[in-house]
C-alpha cells in the first residue's frame, strides 16, 4: 500500500531504520491505520520523497525502513503574490496553490486588500503553514511553499524579484493569459494577484513601470479563488508537469 503519505522534518540519510513520531505517527497509526509490511510515503517539503516500509508500530513511534527517495523537478518556478482576502478564501487558495507546485506564497497589503488585525497575523501564517503541510501530504508533492510575511505592493515591486514572467491579474486588460501559454516555457513567474475590489489605477501604473504584464482571463468576472485556481492550473498543464 502506497496511498499514504507523511510529512517529516528531515529525510534521514542512508540506509537506516528509522522513526517517524508525533502526530504524523499518531496520524499513521489511529487515522490511516498502516500496519507493518505496507509501504508509505515521507517527505520533507524540500524537492524529495522518501518511499518507506513500515517495519513495526509502538505506542509513541512508527519504525521505518527506507525503500527509495524520487525528487520532484517542477520546470517552472512559480511565485504567488495574493492580496489579502477573506479569511476563508486565503485558506482555500493557499491550499490549491500547493497542490498545483506554487513554491512561495506572499501575502500582499494593498489598497483595497482585506483589512487584517497585526496581532492576528503571527496565528494566521502558522494556520496557512499547516494547510499548506496538509496539501502537500494529499497531493503527494514534495516541495513546500514558503510562506512570506506580509508584504506592501511597493514593497515586493522595491524588492525586484527576478523572474522571467512578471504577471499581474486585470480584469479590465484586452491581453489575455491564454495567449502567453503558447510562448516557450520560462524557467520562473511571479504572479500577482489583487483583491476581490481589484487593484487601484494606481497599483496598475506601478506594476507596469516595473515590467509587470496585466492580462484577463476573458469577459467573466470571477471570484478571486476561481481566477486564481484557473491561473495557477494553466502555468501548471502548459509550463509544469
Amino acid at each position: 500500500m502506497t496511498s499514504n503519505q507523511f510529512f517529516i522534518a528531515g529525510l534521514p540519510a542512508g540506509d537506516s531504520k528509522f522513526s517517524l513520531e508525533g502526530e504524523e505517527h499518531f496520524h499513521l497509526a489511529r487515522v490511516a491505520r498502516v500496519k507493518p509490511g505496507d509501504q508509505i510515503w515521507l517527505t520533507d517539503g524540500r524537492k524529495k520523497r522518501m518511499l518507506a516500509e513500515v517495519v513495526s508500530l509502538k505506542e509513541d513511534k512508527t519504525w521505518l525502513l527506507p525503500v527509495r527517495i524520487d525528487e520532484e523537478k517542477l520546470k517552472t518556478k512559480l511565485i504567488l503574490g495574493l492580496s489579502l482576502t477573506k479569511l476563508v478564501t486565503m485558506d482555500a487558495i493557499i491550499e490549491k496553490a500547493t497542490e498545483l507546485g506554487v513554491v512561495e506564497i506572499i501575502p500582499l497589503s494593498t489598497v483595497r486588500s482585506f483589512k487584517m488585525p497585526v496581532d492576528k497575523l503571527s496565528a494566521r501564517k502558522a494556520r496557512w503553514e499547516r494547510i499548506s503541510r496538509a496539501a502537500l501530504k494529499q497531493s503527494k508533492g514534495a516541495v513546500l511553499p514558503v510562506i512570506n510575511e506580509i508584504m506592501s505592493l511597493s514593497a515586493i515591486l522595491s524588492a525586484d524579484v527576478q523572474a522571467e514572467q512578471k504577471i499581474f491579474l486585470d480584469e479590465h486588460s484586452q491581453v489575455y493569459f491564454r495567449d502567453i501559454l503558447s510562448e516557450d516555457r520560462p524557467a520562473s513567474v511571479v504572479l500577482l494577484v489583487g483583491p476581490e475590489g481589484g487593484w487601484s489605477q494606481k497599483e496598475k501604473e506601478e506594476l507596469v513601470r516595473v515590467n509587470y504584464r496585466g492580462y484577463s482571463l476573458g469577459g467573466r468576472i470571477l471570484r478571486t479563488e476561481t481566477a486564481v485556481v484557473s491561473v495557477l492550473a494553466l502555468i501548471s498543464h502548459f509550463w509544469n508537469w
